[in-house]
């Protein structure tokens, strides 16, 4: 994706995709991370092969969270999901000998693509986290201004989301608190080359490796819950690092500038099990 041939071939493929800006970013991921199983299967996982064309949606106004289960059929379990995404983790049930995280990111060439609702960044070589005793390969990350999770009532300044899947299809997410502080040179990195443009992808001129961004201590909360956009699918896999990253306030203001507020409310906890790792 270095070069204007290969470039040109990625833009052809994102046309080529289905009208969901999240998934057409998955799809690249899945090229750049060298998955061996077809992108579609990956893509349409849990959704069904027969999803219709997505309807509009925002963050605000009568295409926002409180309506996107009006837009489309297809968008339902946004209201009728009984496990739901984002959460308020007020309480925690800690397990002894629990599930252990172990990151397993490559240093490689990022590539990032303003999607119109957030910031997408995709990795070129094989990078997974692995959870317990499975193993899950990182397609993208993303991020949400102010933080979607909220720690007993408390939103951050933003909050990043690192989006696995392996090879059955199911989906992890690792949710990264970020709040104000000093600069994280990987974050100001990304934040240097932000694309103001929607559609547009930017290959950064540099390798990262994204073990920077983490806390050194990944200890976590655990639950199983949904997409954080429409659709909302559920079974999603989540865990949210308990420790918060800093981020540098000019850089949250920059992303909002750019993207806007973009935090889906927290949604009902519905007697789900929250651990603490």
């Amino acid at each position: 994706m270095a070069n204007g041939a290969t470039q040109g071939n990625n833009q052809e493929r994102a046309r080529a995709l289905p009208r969901y800006p999240w998934m057409a970013v998955l799809a690249l991921s899945l090229q750049a991370c060298g998955a061996s199983y077809p992108a579609n299967e990956v893509i349409m996982h849990g959704e069904g092969h027969d999803v219709p064309i997505q309807a509009h949606w925002s963050y605000m106004g009568i295409a926002g969270p409180d309506h996107w289960a009006m837009l489309t059929q297809a968008y339902q379990a946004c209201e009728s999901g009984a496990r739901q995404s984002p959460i308020n983790i007020e309480m925690s049930h800690p397990m002894l000998g629990s599930e252990t995280i172990e990151f397993r990111y490559a240093t490689s060439r990022l590539f990032e693509v303003n999607n119109g609702h957030t910031v997408q960044v995709s990795h070129a070589s094989g990078c997974a986290v692995g959870l317990g005793e499975d193993v899950y390969q990182l397609r993208q990350f993303h991020f949400h201004a102010p933080s979607e999770h909220h720690i007993h009532g408390k939103a951050f300044p933003m909050e990043m989301h690192l989006v696995h899947q392996d090879l059955q299809g199911r989906i992890l997410v690792i949710a990264v608190l970020l709040e104000n502080g000093s600069e994280t040179p990987v974050l100001k990195t990304l934040w240097q080359w932000l694309p103001e443009q929607v559609g547009r992808e930017v290959s950064l001129p540099l390798e990262l490796n994204l073990a920077a961004i983490l806390p050194p201590h990944p200890h976590y909360f655990a639950y199983s819950g949904s997409l954080t956009t429409p659709p909302c699918t559920e079974g999603v896999r989540w865990v949210v690092l308990e420790e918060p990253v800093q981020v540098a306030e000019e850089d949250v203001r920059r992303f909002v500038e750019i993207i806007g507020s973009n935090a889906r409310p927290v949604q009902p906890l519905k007697g789900r099990e929250v651990v603490e790792h």
